[in-house]
């Protein structure tokens, strides 16, 4: 039927692994099944009021606020260029509430007008957030010696996007499958291989071993594409989950993605010789990313040193890029910072893998 020798030899590869009960579940049913869980229980659903101030004032008694506001452990604040900004960032569900200081901003006299912009698609963390500012406001009131209130807020709602986390939950979930795919699939493999002798038997056949690198290669990334697939069509008819983005750029990204922790797999295999070896091997790579790529929780929570640090690995620029465009809708070109990311980390673990790979 089919003439060609890779792509004879990718059919029949991917025959083989959809033959392999065991591996259709850790590789499709496994990251299904962690998608439901924290679906179902809703983790995260209700934490710190994400508060942006926008400060037109910028004198002593508008940074004595911020600095009320910042050591408050109710807010995650994030200060703002402008208001038209914070709008929009409101509207796409980033912003809980966006405090703006008046240019001109003073205790003295009458009492001050601030305006306050609430997210009216998150009406209980709005709420929260407003009684909470309310009390710091209070607070700076009798800081400055002043029985009278200082402060009045006009709260204004704005239109926006309820993101809940089973919005952010499903991009880190795809892209932690896509490494799991990658990484653990080659690398137990291949090690098998090697050790049954199947490899060295290849060098006995017409098939080169570049076609035979090349379909087990395209075997994983179709099954990546039908990972991100299905998981994306049970997000949305279980949880109603909205893909805002083009699910085609989805699909680049996965594929890019699933380029890089394959190489990273054969980079595992040819260092590891046996299956005892390889399991804590690929652990020691794909655990510290599981945790520190922002896939369950934001990185934001994390200490800010481990944040620079966590800036830099291959899941955290396959994560950012899916959740980018399947929360925010972004485009595919606007993501190129995190395909230069991957593009980077892929010619470095091509490398990795030429360098330690061994067909024995």
């Amino acid at each position: 039927m089919f003439s060609n020798p890779t792509l004879v030899l990718t059919v029949a590869s991917m025959k083989m692994w959809f033959r392999d009960r065991q591996a259709l579940f850790w590789n499709l049913f496994l990251p299904l099944l962690l998608m439901v869980i924290f679906g179902l229980f809703n983790f995260g659903s209700f934490g710190r009021i994400d508060l942006g101030v926008v400060d037109h004032a910028a004198n002593r008694e508008s940074r004595a606020l911020v600095a009320l506001l910042e050591a408050s452990e109710g807010f995650n604040i994030t200060p703002g260029d402008s208001e038209d900004s914070e709008v929009q960032a409101v509207g796409a569900g980033k912003r809980d509430l966006v405090l703006i200081i008046p240019a001109g901003f003073t205790i003295e006299g009458d009492p001050v007008p601030l305006k306050v912009l609430y997210n009216q698609g998150r009406p209980r963390e709005s709420g929260v957030g407003q009684a909470v500012l309310t009390r710091i406001l209070d607070e700076m009131t009798f800081q400055f010696g002043d029985a009278s209130r200082l402060f009045v807020f006009h709260a204004e709602p704005v239109d926006s996007r309820r993101l809940r986390y089973i919005d952010f939950l499903t991009p880190g979930i795809i892209a932690l499958a896509i490494m799991q795919m990658g990484l653990f699939s080659v690398a137990f493999a291949f090690v098998q291989l090697k050790r049954q002798g199947i490899l060295r038997r290849m060098f006995a056949t017409p098939v080169s071993p570049a076609s035979f690198l090349v379909s087990y290669s395209a075997t994983r990334l179709v099954v990546s594409i039908m990972q991100t697939l299905v998981l994306i069509g049970v997000a949305i008819l279980l949880f109603d989950v909205q893909v805002v983005g083009n699910i085609l750029s989805l699909l680049a990204v996965t594929l890019l993605g699933g380029a890089v922790f394959i190489t990273l797999g054969f980079a595992v295999s040819g260092w590891a010789r046996t299956e005892e070896v390889a399991a804590p091997l690929a652990n020691v790579v794909s655990l510290p990313m599981m945790f520190l790529s922002g896939i369950f929780f934001p990185r934001e929570v994390m200490p800010e040193f481990l944040q620079s640090v966590t800036d830099y690995l291959p899941l955290t620029y396959l994560a950012d890029a899916m959740r980018s465009i399947s929360v925010d809708g972004a485009a595919l070109w606007s993501q190129w910072y995190n395909l230069a990311g991957l593009a980077a980390w892929l010619v470095v673990s091509f490398a990795l893998a030429v360098w330690l790979f061994r067909w024995e």
